[in-house]
């Protein structure tokens, strides 16, 4: 009996395409590299129906490519370029920003508590980010977990679905080069307590200036570090 004769047809196709989607993110499917979709249907077990579906829908995300290969269409991989990384991180910056700026008008006794899960994860980053070898999936996770706490909190559910579609593609980037950001992260860990402080007094305007801040600053790290070991994918 195969998966599609056990699983109802749409969740399927959400699982491949969530399966798909964090392979990429994740860089185990890297910038520039082919999709075929007889070989992933192969790869995850199921047809080439619902392989399609996600891919058309990582297509419109962004996540892939489509280039011209005589009279067909090669699907790969998006590149990772400076200036998808500062377009990204800006588009992030900004949703972010307006979380964070609805965060900080929360009623006290939420605020503390969110500020104090937010304290504990920057502490949590910042020792490891001072580790004689830092462990890049560890503050990748916690820096995640950060920007999370403050959208869930401060943004409604319209707000969360565009950060859910965009904050991967941001992550893409980030497990591309992290071994280059690695060395920043305490830096990032400042920029953090900007944001938490402009929380904790209830600084709207503060909060998403400092947000927006960080994923700027964020961005021309990255750059620095593309740079530094050029643009992946790029033909």
């Amino acid at each position: 009996m195969t998966v599609e004769a056990t699983v109802p047809r749409t969740e399927l196709i959400v699982a491949v395409y969530q399966r798909l989607r964090r392979l990429i993110v994740e860089g185990h499917l890297g910038p520039g590299a082919r999709l075929v979709e007889a070989e992933l249907a192969t790869r995850f077990g199921v047809s080439r129906t619902p392989i399609r579906t996600a891919l058309y829908q990582l297509l419109q995300e962004g996540f892939v490519e489509a280039r011209a290969e005589g009279r067909q269409s090669r699907l790969s991989v998006t590149p990772v370029t400076r200036q998808d990384a500062i377009e990204i991180f800006g588009i992030v910056g900004e949703i972010e920003g307006l979380a964070a700026r609805w965060a900080a008008g929360l009623p006290d006794a939420t605020r503390a508590a969110l500020v104090t899960e937010l304290e504990e994860l920057n502490a949590a980053m910042a020792v490891a980010a001072t580790q004689s070898s830092p462990h890049a999936v560890e503050t990748i996770r916690l820096d995640t977990a950060f920007h999370r706490a403050y959208v869930q909190a401060g943004a409604g559910r319209r707000l969360r679905s565009f950060h859910d579609s965009i904050k991967p593609q941001a992550d893409r980037f980030i497990y591309v080069y992290h071994t280059t950001l690695t060395t920043e992260i305490i830096v990032s860990t400042g920029e953090h307590a900007v944001i938490i402080g402009a929380i904790r007094d209830g600084d709207a305007v503060g909060a998403r200036r400092a947000v927006q801040s960080n994923w700027e600053s964020a961005a021309a790290r990255l750059c620095a570090s593309i740079a530094l070991v050029g643009e992946r994918g790029v033909w």
